[in-house]
């Protein structure tokens, strides 16, 4: 932001977006404690999953390895899914702001929002990993991936046909 306050700070129209945006930044604060709260009931399921997953048996899990691929998949594709549309709609709110700027102030101010936006939802990302990990590794999957790009997050698991020790 420094950067840009020394580069746009004596444009008035820069001055004002500035205060829209921390206003907006200040709503979107508020806003992601609700989110969190309604994307952590996927974290809750892998969670349950998990614990499942621990107390079976090979023979429990291998029996209903088909139903356990897809919950945990549905689940996180949930997830990433939910996440994508909440940054699609936050860059949304964010761009109509910025809508009668000059194209390099603007294209500055998006991706400091973005970047705003990834840091304040990266610890609900991590720990949310954390989980994909723990299932995963009690489901032997053989990869995953996740990427985050800026339109949406992507993700990917390559699962055994068969669930074998």
């Amino acid at each position: 932001m420094e950067m840009m306050e020394s580069r746009y700070g004596d444009d008035s129209r820069f001055r004002r977006v500035r205060a829209s945006l921390d206003s907006f930044s200040q709503e979107f604060e508020s806003e992601l404690g609700l989110e969190k709260e309604l994307i952590g009931c996927y974290g809750e399921h892998l969670d349950n999953l998990h614990s499942f997953l621990n107390k079976a048996t090979v023979d429990q899990i291998s029996e209903r390895y088909a139903r356990f691929k897809s919950d945990f998949f549905s689940t996180s594709m949930a997830f990433f899914s939910s996440l994508s549309e909440q940054l699609a709609q936050y860059m949304k709110r964010v761009s109509m702001r910025l809508r009668r700027l000059p194209a390099d102030m603007k294209a500055s101010l998006l991706n400091y929002m973005r970047d705003l936006w990834i840091e304040k939802i990266y610890p609900m990302l991590q720990g949310f990993m954390d989980k994909i990990d723990k299932v995963a590794k009690l489901l032997k999957v053989d990869s995953y991936s996740v990427s985050l790009d800026y339109a949406f997050i992507s993700v990917s698991f390559t699962f055994k046909p068969v669930f074998e020790t």
